[in-house]
């Protein structure tokens, strides 16, 4: 839908930002595919990202039309004019770095040791991820950040399982991308979660956002988990985002009812503010946070 185009737009866009002022020297790069021409300008205004334009995957034998999503990632590989690449899904928000602590994190992924082409970084799933696999030794891997070594022969690999497929380990797996990644990286090498402290939040606890200096470097905003499973108004848009940062209830159904659901919001909302005014007015526009719903929208 068009809310969700922006949606996703405008959190890439938040992204990077975020990402240019706690690394600015570090060159940022968003892999894109058939974008239209109001998404480029929101990903570059400001330069925030430079843009890789990937193919379109026609839809092969595994999964139907989610072979697409299997594939998503497999460009990575092909970013071969940098030794190393730190991915980061597009829904990633991190935290502001008033203390500095979120570039020692970062640099402390970018100074672990290359292990080689074949052994990237992931966060590992909890044991009993796959399906009749409950064994701690049946790993699979996050795919949600990814410290890697780009080379053509791995990405050449990573698309030819998906036109034919080793054996039926492959769909064990939960999720769709993490399917093809834990089959083709049997030895990867696992991230401490303690390196970069992601919070998953699906709308329900996220104390650990509170406070001067959250215990949290990034919060994963799991933008389709509210649009698929909870029917309740998203914080990323709508008038209840326009109540919450007035300080006033919303009259409509929505799963913000503590003091850090209204400081994610407000986090979000500062973060966009600090776009480059032609984006963050587009992405308030066609977000629906609009301040003059107030009145209609908020009790008290």
């Amino acid at each position: 839908s068009n809310s969700d185009f922006y949606m996703y737009a405008c959190a890439a866009a938040s992204l990077g930002l975020a990402l240019m002022q706690i690394d600015p020297a570090r060159p940022r790069v968003a892999l894109v595919t058939g974008l239209t021409e109001e998404a480029r300008d929101i990903l570059t205004d400001g330069g925030i990202w430079d843009l890789v334009d990937v193919p379109p995957w026609s839809i092969g034998s595994i999964g139907g039309k989610q072979s697409i999503a299997f594939e998503r990632k497999a460009a990575l590989w092909d970013l071969v004019s940098y030794e190393r690449v730190l991915y980061f899904d597009s829904d990633a928000f991190p935290f502001p770095d008033k203390s500095g602590q979120r570039l020692e994190r970062l640099e402390s992924i970018w100074q672990l040791e290359a292990l080689g082409k074949w052994h990237p970084y992931f966060f590992m799933m909890p044991p009993g991820s796959a399906r009749g696999k409950s064994s701690p030794e049946y790993a699979c891997v996050q795919s949600s950040h990814i410290l890697l070594e780009p080379d053509p022969e791995v990405s050449a690999r990573y698309r030819a399982i998906l036109q034919d497929p080793p054996n039926p380990i492959f769909a064990s797996c939960n999720g769709n991308d993490q399917k093809i990644l834990s089959n083709l990286f049997p030895h990867f090498a696992a991230l401490r979660k303690d390196l970069w402290r992601a919070f998953k939040y699906e709308g329900t606890e996220c104390d650990v956002v509170l406070g001067e200096e959250p215990a949290v470097d990034e919060i994963h905003l799991y933008f389709h988990k509210f649009k698929a499973r909870l029917n309740v108004q998203p914080f990323w848009g709508g008038d209840c985002t326009s109540c919450i940062l007035e300080g006033k209830t919303c009259k409509y159904p929505n799963s913000f009812t503590r003091p850090c659901h209204k400081k994610i919001v407000e986090l979000w909302w500062e973060r966009l503010m600090e776009l480059p005014s032609k984006t963050a007015s587009m992405c308030v526009r066609h977000l629906g946070a609009n301040l003059d719903n107030a009145d209609k929208a908020c009790y008290g």
